[in-house]
This record gives C-alpha cells, sequence and structure tokens, in this order.
C-alpha cells in the first residue's frame, strides 16, 4: 500500500484561477487524494477541470470543444463569478513521479473575445525545466 509504480507520471500540482467557483487555489496532489465537504463546495467543479485538459486532447475535441461540453456552456460559465480584475481562466499542471521534481508543466490562459468566443490567451508545455511550447 502506498507503492508508487516505477516511471509513472501523475498530477503533482495543479493552480486555477478563476475556475468556476475558485478564485483562486494551489493544490498538491498526492498518489490518493480524497474530495470531502458540503454540497456546491467545488469538489466536481475540481474535478471537472481534469476532464476539461482531457477533452482537449482527446481525438475531435480541442479547445473550443472542451469549452462548449455540455455542462460547461462557455467560458461566462466556467470563469468565477467573483472574479474582478484579470478575467482570464488560469489552469496550470504539473506532472511528476514525485512532489519536488515536475517532468511536465502545462498551463493555459483563456478568455473571451467580444463575441464571446472562447480564445486562448496563453499556452506553455514545459519539460524537465525547458520550454517547448510557448505561445
Amino acid at each position: 500500500m502506498g507503492e508508487q509504480k516505477r516511471g509513472a507520471l501523475r498530477f503533482a500540482k495543479i493552480h486555477l484561477r478563476n475556475w468556476r467557483n475558485f478564485l483562486s487555489v494551489d493544490v498538491p496532489l498526492q498518489w490518493r487524494a480524497f474530495l470531502v465537504g458540503p454540497n456546491a463546495s467545488g469538489k466536481s467543479n475540481f474535478l471537472d477541470v481534469f476532464r476539461f485538459l482531457s477533452d482537449i486532447v482527446t481525438v475531435g475535441g480541442g479547445f473550443q470543444e472542451a469549452v462548449l461540453k455540455s455542462g460547461r456552456g462557455g467560458v461566462s460559465k466556467l470563469r468565477c463569478l467573483a472574479t474582478r480584475r484579470n478575467p482570464d481562466i488560469v489552469i496550470h499542471v504539473c506532472l511528476g513521479k514525485s512532489d519536488s521534481e515536475f517532468e511536465w508543466e502545462y498551463e493555459l490562459h483563456f478568455s473571451q473575445d467580444k463575441r464571446r468566443q472562447s480564445i486562448v490567451k496563453k499556452e506553455r508545455v514545459v519539460h524537465k525545466g525547458r520550454e517547448i511550447l510557448g505561445r
């Protein structure tokens, strides 16, 4: 019990800003996580970020599809209602085999334009400390 698989990557850390009911949150993750709390406290919203990331990379999916997917309803429904400044939604995940050494980092900033079309403001991929994608 508690033994890690050699070579297996996991989500080690996640930072969310303006994602649903999370104005800003940093969560270090272990091999196993338990989400507990009262109804409407954000447990499902927290898990939805992982489904969102999966939807982005799904064949036939992509960013626009992930934002509009059933239950999400676009940027205005995803954005935290408490946000005042900097309305971008930010997802930053770190993947690794340990809590301190991250092999991969993915960062996504997005919002919507005046036509309510979702747009990527920033996207970054880092592998072992070296940026391999930045736009």
